[in-house]
Parts: C-alpha cells; structure tokens; sequence
C-alpha cells in the first residue's frame, strides 16, 4: 500500500460563530488578511465528505480563509448554520489531551507581542495571573536530546548549537475567542520555515 506524499500545510480550521467577525478578531490579533469568503455555501459533497450525508442537501455553511503574514500558515474559518453543533467554545488546559493543541507563530518582538495580546479584551493568557510573562527556555544540554539523523546525533557542535538553539528560545500561549490556543515564540530558528 503507498504511503500519503505530503507537499505542505494546507491550512488550519477553526470552528467560529461567525465568518465576518473572524475576520476581523484575526486581522486584529494575527494581522491576518482575507483572502476568499464563502457565505452560507451549500454544497453536498462538501457536507457528505465531512460525514453529513443525510443533512447535505439541507446543510449551510459559511467559511472564509486568512493568510498570517511572514509565515505559509492559512487559517479556515468555519461557521455551520445547519446541522448546527455545540455553540461553546471548549477552553482546554495546556496538559488535556484531546486534538491539537496548538500553534506556534514565530514572531521577532516577543515582548511587545505579549503586551499586546495581553492587551485584547477577547483573549485570555494560558495563566491569568500577574506572574504570567514571556519566558525563556531554560539552558539544555546536548545529553538532554536525540537526533535522528545519526550524523547529526554524531556531531558535538551540531548537539551544542541545536541545545543553545532552544535554551535561547522565549515563548508565551493564549487562547483565542474561539477556544483555539496560540503559542507566540522567538528564538527557534532550528525549526518550521
């Protein structure tokens, strides 16, 4: 049996109770711009590839796609009209499991991001308490990680600089209105693009 071959990130869906407001809660907190908009979209085979085979001739939607710029991340956000589903966002801790849990933005200003986000009435802070900040990684030893690339695991300098890598990493989550939680990094050069 052949194996998916991935070409990339398509995008990240994010339940919402309207399209328009997204829209403008996103380009608020993100920058994020509108780039496509479908309005109560009616589509079956939309409906029954998303498991509602017998509500797609009845089913509505409205989905919008953002691009966050300095990054390939698309958002999808997506509001049912009919069959509708739970209309509360669920607010997971940082260590519930359950689906995804988050995403990571790099930013290059961290502490202004966190002052900013810290500022936004519709968001809340992973930890709502005054001692709540940026913080940064802590110093990591090369014995404290694996690579797999057995060259690399090999290779004391490639070890020393991926451990200085992290240990200079500065990051700080939130949740979003949505329930979606966010995490804002600076310093991880070593991964995403």
């Amino acid at each position: 049996m052949e194996r998916p071959v991935f070409t990339g990130l398509s995008h990240v869906c994010i339940f919402v109770d309207n399209v328009e407001k997204a829209f403008v809660y996103y380009k608020r907190i993100l920058n994020a711009n509108p780039r496509q908009y479908l309005p109560h979209w009616k589509n079956k085979g939309f409906f029954m590839a998303g498991g509602f085979i017998k509500e797609a001739e009845d089913a509505d939607v409205s989905i919008g796609f953002m691009d966050v710029p300095g990054t390939k991340l698309t958002l999808e956000l997506m509001c049912y009209h009919y069959p509708k589903g739970r209309q509360l966002p669920v607010f997971f801790h940082a260590n519930d499991i359950s689906g995804a849990r988050h995403i990571a933005l790099k930013v290059s200003n961290i502490e202004a991001a966190f002052e900013y986000i810290k500022a936004q009435s519709d968001v809340t802070l992973i930890n709502t308490t005054e001692e709540y900040k940026v913080f940064q990684i802590s110093r990591t030893e090369p014995s404290e990680f694996i690579f797999f690339d057995q060259e690399k695991e090999n290779n004391p300098q490639a070890k020393r600089e991926a451990a200085d890598i992290l240990g200079n990493t500065k990051y700080f989550y939130f949740l979003d209105r949505y329930g979606l939680q966010w995490e804002f990094e600076q310093g991880h050069t070593d991964i995403g693009d």
